[in-house]
């Protein structure tokens, strides 16, 4: 991947934040330093980025997607009233890889685990 002082920037504006923002998130904090971003640019270098492994893609079950600065083997939890996303650390999963390579005979080499619930927040305002 070319060098690209706006991908840098996208790049940098998800790695300063800790909620997993969407494109429209990175968009709204860039556009008044960069104000000939466009949308359309935000979402085409963070794809980017994760496909070069720079940044990491969760796709939500609503179609959309959030992206993390974290690439380590780690799961998140999404928040079903408010969308917020959170990095959630599981046990070990030793035992669920073992008994996927013993049904599949495939090795598991990474997961990406979406957890459902309500956040604290959005359980006090209910």
């Amino acid at each position: 991947m070319r060098y690209s002082h706006q991908r840098e920037r996208i790049f940098r504006a998800v790695s300063e934040r800790c909620d997993h923002p969407t494109a429209n998130m990175v968009y709204e904090q860039l556009k008044l330093e960069m104000p000939r971003l466009s949308l359309g640019t935000v979402y085409r270098n963070l794809n980017q980025l994760a496909d070069a492994g720079r940044l990491k893609k969760i796709p939500l079950a609503d179609g959309s997607c959030r992206f993390d600065r974290t690439k380590e083997s780690h799961s998140h939890i999404v928040c079903d009233e408010c969308g917020a996303v959170s990095d959630v650390y599981l046990p070990s999963f030793e035992s669920f890889e073992m008994a996927i390579e013993s049904e599949t005979g495939y090795e598991l080499r990474t997961y990406d685990v979406v957890l459902r619930g309500v956040c604290k927040d959005c359980r006090v305002s209910a």
